[in-house]
């Protein structure tokens, strides 16, 4: 069985505001010198810009998560382009999508410097997509599971962008 997201209400704000910070940021930073052009070699997907806003717009036109937590864009079309593939190997490789890893991950990130590195920052931030989408759509006793850990990753990003601590 498979599950089609939207991101609606609270969590889009919530998206777009850490996406324009995501923005902010990559503007000042030097890209990593582990980025690189090959579209298959890429470790992150934020690599500038027009990326951000391109992670924004799949993230709008919705999420289908298969049953093996395995994510692919809802928009077929959308899904068929060269970033879309790169965007949803990352994902489905790199991206903590289980309650034991996504702890591990908070975890890892707590035992590090005071600024991410932008692989650490783009798991972490699409961890949390995929967490919010767990909570609104389990059962009943699992949410507040789900929605915990959202909190958690939603506070290691506001930490690393702001310095500023959040409590869950």
């Amino acid at each position: 069985m498979r599950t089609g997201v939207l991101l609606c209400g609270s969590l889009t704000i919530c998206l777009s505001v850490i996406l324009k910070l995501c923005m902010i940021i990559s503007l000042f930073h030097v890209a990593d010198s582990t980025w690189t052009k090959h579209e298959e070699e890429r470790s992150i997907f934020l690599q500038d810009a027009a990326e951000i806003y391109l992670m924004y717009e799949f993230l709008s036109e919705g999420l289908v998560i298969g049953k093996n937590h395995t994510i692919t864009l809802q928009d077929e079309e959308l899904a068929s382009t060269r970033p879309a593939k790169t965007f949803h190997r990352i994902f489905n490789t790199r991206v903590p999508r289980t309650p034991s890893s996504i702890n591990k991950t908070l975890a890892k990130v707590s035992n590090m410097g005071e600024v991410l590195e932008m692989d650490t920052f783009e798991q972490l931030l699409l961890a949390s997509v995929f967490s919010a989408h767990k909570a609104r759509h389990s059962p009943v006793e699992s949410r507040q599971d789900w929605g915990q850990l959202f909190c958690r990753l939603v506070a290691a990003i506001t930490y690393d962008l702001s310095q500023l601590k959040v409590r869950c």
